[in-house]
C-alpha cells in the first residue's frame, strides 16, 4: 500500500481537536458536495485517516504548512497547529510523476499477461499430453481380460485424474494472481 510507503505513520497523526477555516469548508461544499452544516466533520474524519505527504510545503499565500492526503484529497494543515486551511481533490498527478509510474505499472502488467500465457500454454500442454495417456490407458483396460490391468490401468487413470485437477487448480491460481495485480492497477488509473 501506498500510504504506508511514503508515511509509516498513516492515519495517526490526528487525534485531538481539529479546527477546520472557513475557506476550508467552503472548498469541502463546493468540491464533495457536502452540506454546510456537516462539513466540519466531514473534513476532521478524512483528515483523521490522512496520510503526512510533506511536513513542510507552502499554501496559496506562501505561508509554511504540512500536506495530508486521504482517498485522493490533499489536505493542507498549519504547519504547528492541528487546522486545516484548505482542501482540493487530485485525480490526476503531473506528468513527471505520472510517466515513470505509469511505465512501471506497464512493465507489472506486461509481466503478469506473459506469466499467465506461459503457465496456460505449459499446463494446457502437460493436460493435452495426459489427455492422450490416459485415453491410451482407457483403451488399453477396455481391451485387457487381466483383472490385474484393468487395476493398474484404473489406478493410473486415477493419477492422471488428480494432477489434472491440479493443473486446474494452479492454472486459476495463476489466473486469480493476475487478476490481483489488475485490481491493484485501478487504484493508479
Amino acid at each position: 500500500m501506498i500510504s504506508a510507503t511514503i508515511d509509516p505513520q498513516a492515519g495517526t497523526h490526528f487525534i485531538g481537536k481539529i479546527f477546520v477555516t472557513p475557506h476550508a469548508l467552503d472548498r469541502a461544499v463546493e468540491y464533495f458536495g457536502v452540506d454546510r452544516s456537516k462539513a466540519p466533520v466531514y473534513v476532521m474524519e478524512m483528515l483523521r485517516k490522512a496520510t503526512l505527504i510533506s511536513d513542510h510545503v507552502v499554501d496559496e499565500d506562501g505561508k509554511p504548512a504540512r500536506m495530508f492526503a486521504y482517498q485522493r484529497t490533499a489536505f493542507i494543515v498549519a504547519l504547528t497547529e492541528q487546522t486545516v486551511l484548505t482542501l482540493y481533490p487530485r485525480h490526476q498527478a503531473p506528468e513527471s510523476l505520472r510517466t515513470p509510474i505509469d511505465r512501471i505499472i506497464q512493465r507489472a502488467v506486461s509481466a503478469a499477461e506473459r506469466k499467465e500465457k506461459r503457465e496456460t500454454k505449459r499446463i494446457n500442454v502437460r493436460k493435452a499430453e495426459l489427455s492422450v495417456e490416459r485415453a491410451q490407458l482407457d483403451l488399453r483396460r477396455a481391451k485387457s481380460e487381466s483383472a490385474r490391468v484393468v487395476a493398474e490401468m484404473t489406478a493410473r487413470i486415477g493419477l492422471i485424474d488428480a494432477e489434472c485437477e491440479k493443473l486446474t487448480r494452479e492454472l486459476l491460481s495463476v489466473q486469480r494472481e493476475k487478476t490481483n495485480l489488475m485490481k491493484g492497477v485501478v487504484a493508479y488509473v
